[in-house]
This record gives structure tokens, sequence and C-alpha cells, in this order.
């Protein structure tokens, strides 16, 4: 697949929170292990209402993070995607890791909207206790 062509020289990736108020990021990347994607796949759809919005074409790490996503965003498709599988670029990913990239826009309703989802359930404290598990056997809490 050809990417979308660049809009500027660079390419910065960064922490939302290093954005200026001046600054809107394109895409949105989590680097997140089973049970936490469990809950960002499960809000893109809630938030959507579409069952297919999660897409997982075959890429290296760089089509994951930014071509796909680009390539869906420049046919006004409203999708995120997960990566993480190509083999050459597992050695930059924690164990159990794989990433889930999604437009600015799908992650300010995603922000806008989780109140109203099922990340407020006993449902989701029951995946948040084995979240908590996987921390601390990882040694990250």
């Amino acid at each position: 697949m050809d990417p979308v062509p660049a809009a500027k020289e660079y390419c910065v990736f960064k922490p939302v929170s290093q954005f200026s108020e001046t600054e809107t990021p394109i895409l949105v990347s989590f680097f997140t292990r089973p049970e936490s994607l469990n809950g960002l796949h499960q809000l893109a759809a809630f938030v959507t209402n579409d069952p297919e919005v999660v897409a997982s074409p075959w890429s290296a790490a760089c089509g994951s993070l930014a071509v796909w996503p680009l390539h869906y965003l420049e046919k006004g498709q409203n999708k995120a995607v997960v990566g993480g599988w190509d083999p050459s670029a597992r050695k930059f990913f924690k164990t159990d890791e794989l990433s889930f990239t999604i437009p600015f826009e799908m992650f300010t309703q995603m922000m806008d909207r989780y109140k109203d989802s099922f990340l407020m359930t006993k449902t989701w404290e029951n995946v948040q206790k084995k979240i908590n598990k996987s921390k601390k056997a990882w040694n990250e809490i």
C-alpha cells in the first residue's frame, strides 16, 4: 500500500500531555497488554457504534502506528489499528505488548464518553484486577 504523503517534513511522536494548546495530534497510540487493549477495543466500538472499527492489517510496526491509520483517515474511515506483530520490531515492545492507534477525534470521543461505558461496571473491575496482576508480574507496580 502506498502511504499517504507526509504533510510536513518531520513526523513527531510524543505524549499527548506534551502537546501545547495550539497543537492537535493526528493520531494517538497506546502501547498496551491484552487486558487494557480489551478496554480500548471495546470502548472504540462503543463510541463509534461500529463492530468493525478495529482493524489489524499486515504491516511493519510503522505501518500500524502511522501508515494504516492515516490511510483510513484519508479514506474518511474512523478506524483503530492494532499492531506490534512485526517480528523485527518486537524487540522494541515490552513482553506481551501490542499497539493500538486511533485518530485523535476518536480519542476525544473515548475520553468524553468512557463514563457512560462498561468501564464503570463491576465487569470492568474484574478486568482491572487482571491488569494489576499483569503489572505486578512485570514489576511495573
